[in-house]
């Protein structure tokens, strides 16, 4: 057997004998499929590709092509399946050790020769990657004797994403409803939730501990993209730029902190307590100064789990992008396109669309900024340029009709004049300071940068900059507009490139300057979600969601209270509704199940309130706590449609049939 053969046989006895054991002993799966989910499959194609980017840019996009190219696997073979379950999981997990088989075969496996050349990109991901994943695990899901916490704004936004997760683990939750808005299809980018979902079925367990551990991979992956990114843009033959840039992308944000610097001034509390009480990174409810646009670590990588995952695929596609069309000036040079290269850049910014529906329009968008200012738009390559990247967006087709179609027809979508959580009605003067203190001093660096004239594609890096900053204060896509600060966390990676390329040779106690006025509010809210103890569910309620995950139908839905937390976000069952604002954001209208769901508990009659269950589906009532204006309490004893199935804690009573 020749060598290759012999490596190849290796490999494919290897992985054969890795899923086998991690079928039978599930805990197993954490070393032995999830490389598979996360990195072996796409370091395999990227190595086949052999782009021009550095090993930092290799690994980064071995990860977030691995997560992607999972999770769209999983999904499509789960419709093949006429189901998601774990047999599907591992059936995608056998495709994707194909690839690393092949390159075991061609002998372009990872090496440690690479992690040696890149060690010092590699030293600032592993640190992002720890910091978030210890942040993570101390506020994500934090058990006590009370029952369980959340920290920082995970308290509110962690149980959407919890229950989706479990919901589809469950296993009767696919293709997804709304987990929090049962019978209603999931028109959200949930392919965050749902790759965690995969890791986590794979090895049996919870889904907490898969989200930190992708969140913590993820992050580390978006510094080593950032990275690459940034010093090729900048054409910076050392690593000073790119270490910046990947610093400032992760840690730097605005100058929210200045609110705690006057709130001790002001004799309103100890420090440590106050950072524990408040998010001094964005902030709502308060006087002037307003702090209203969060940083990356603050939402990007801490509470919104789509940009955890969407901003480094967002890079990725551009950094590939990059890689593929060099501009005018370097074709005249010798550079060559690369066809194959352009199609990855164009597949990965269309699989971007589950993943994050905001990121999706913003990448043809910064590329055709790529094309037009590098002087590609019309040369003899364009057509077939334009075809490789665009056609890609095909696979995007099915994420984005339903979603396009709810937001415009609930009237989610419409322009405005200046973002409207911005001080606009103060005047134009204080919509300025607004942007300037929550952007911070990395934003003033950066626009310095890009009038200075002197910095390479520093036309494209003002398009990158102007134009995700100008979308959010001309349209608004959703009814929480705050959502759309989004596009402020993909214009920070321009910014941070930018602001890194003009501090590149200062003096190191310039750079530290720089680094200590823009960190502050990311680390605060790092400690805010770290330290907070924000009760999500009661110790009766933890109790309660463990029955309800083990006695009832992994397809039954529950009538409940409607507030923002619900123990079926973790027992992993349907709800009829929930905080209101949440279901208006995916397009729907809430108004008549929330009266319906008010009727069930407080209309004075249970056939009433059983009709209503069985007309929305509901099988389970739990009757823990009820709406707050409850003028005529239905006491579900005293009919016979409903049988008490549970009184450990909050009751649970079940619809039995008619």
């Amino acid at each position: 057997m020749s060598i290759p053969s012999g490596r190849a046989a290796v490999a494919l006895l290897a992985a054969g004998g890795a899923l086998v054991v991690a079928w039978l002993v599930p805990p197993a799966a954490s070393l032995l499929v999830w490389p598979l989910l996360l990195f072996l499959p796409g370091w395999s194609i990227i190595s086949w590709l052999r782009p021009r980017i550095d090993a930092a840019g290799r690994i980064g996009l071995a990860v977030v092509g691995s997560v992607a190219l999972s999770t769209h696997l999983v999904f499509w073979l789960s419709h093949l399946a006429g189901g998601y379950h774990r047999g599907v999981v591992f059936g995608a997990a056998a495709l994707l050790a194909v690839p690393v088989v092949v390159m075991a075969w061609r002998g372009r496996g990872p090496g440690l020769v690479v992690v040696r050349r890149a060690w010092p990109e590699l030293a600032v991901a592993g640190v992002s990657s720890a910091f978030v994943g210890a942040v993570l695990t101390m506020g994500l899901w934090r058990v006590n004797p009370d029952g369980i916490s959340s920290g920082g704004s995970n308290w509110s936004d962690f149980g959407v994403h919890l229950s989706i997760a479990e919901t589809l683990n469950a296993g009767a939750n696919f293709p997804p409803e709304v987990p929090y808005f049962a019978g209603e299809p999931l028109v959200y980018h949930w392919f965050a939730d749902f790759h965690a979902a995969i890791l986590a079925e794979a090895a049996g367990i919870f889904s907490v501990p898969a989200m930190i551990v992708q969140s913590s991979v993820l992050a580390g992956a978006l510094a080593l993209l950032a990275f690459s990114l940034g010093r090729r843009l900048v054409r910076d033959r050392g690593r000073r730029v790119g270490i910046l840039a990947a610093l400032l992308v992760i840690f730097a944000g605005g100058l929210g902190y200045l609110r705690l610097v006057g709130d001790v001034a002001n004799g309103l509390g100890d420090p440590l307590e106050l950072v524990a009480s408040n998010s001094y990174d964005n902030q709502w409810l308060t006087e002037w100064p307003y702090f209203r646009i969060p940083s990356v670590m603050g939402t990007g990588l801490l509470a919104h789990r789509a940009t955890t995952a969407g901003l480094p695929v967002l890079v990725g596609a551009m950094l590939l992008l990059v890689a593929a069309l060099p501009t005018a000036a370097q074709a005249r040079a010798g550079w060559r396109d690369r066809p194959a290269i352009l199609a990855a850049a164009g597949t990965m910014g269309a699989l971007l669309a589950p993943f994050h529906f905001f990121f999706l329009p913003a990448f043809p968008l910064l590329a055709l900024a790529w094309v037009l200012l590098g002087g590609r738009p019309f040369d003899r390559a364009a057509p077939r340029n334009a075809l490789l990247l665009l056609t890609p967006y095909l696979l995007a087709v099915p994420f984005v009709i339903e979603p396009a179609l709810q937001a415009a027809g609930s009237g989610s979508l419409r322009f405005v004049q200046w973002w409207p959580s911005a001080p606009r009605e103060d005047g134009a003067l204080a919509v300025l300071f607004f942007y300037l203190t929550n952007l911070g001093v990395p934003f003033a660096l950066a626009l310095a940068a890009l009038v200075s004239g002197r910095l390479s594609r520093g036309a494209f890096l003002a398009a990158w900059v102007i134009g995700l900053f100008v979308v959010p204060n001309v349209v608004v896509v959703s009814v929480v507009d705050f959502d759309m600060n989004k596009y402020f966390q993909a214009m920070w990676v321009g910014v941070a490139i930018a602001a890194a390329w003009l501090i590149r040779r200062w003096p190191l106690p310039a750079v530290v300057a720089v680094l200590a006025l823009s960190v502050p509010s990311p680390l605060l809210v790092a400690a805010w979600t770290a330290t907070s103890d924000y009760q999500v569910l009661s110790r009766a309620d933890a109790v309660a969601a463990d029955w309800v995950a083990a006695e009832t139908p992994p397809d039954a839905v529950f009538v409940t209270d409607g507030w923002v937390n619900s123990l079926t976000d973790a027992a992993g069952r349907r709800r009829l509704t929930t905080f209101g604002p949440y279901i208006a954001n995916l397009g729907f209208q809430p108004d008549e199940r929330m009266s319906h769901v008010t009727t069930i508990y407080c209309g004075g009659d249970p056939a009433l309130s059983a009709d209503l269950m069985r007309r929305y589906g509901a099988t389970y009532v739990v009757d823990g706590g009820r709406p707050q204006t409850c003028a005529a309490p239905v006491d579900f004893g005293a009919s016979d449609a409903f049988e008490l199935v549970y009184d450990a804690g909050p009751l649970i009573w079940r619809l039995l049939a008619p």
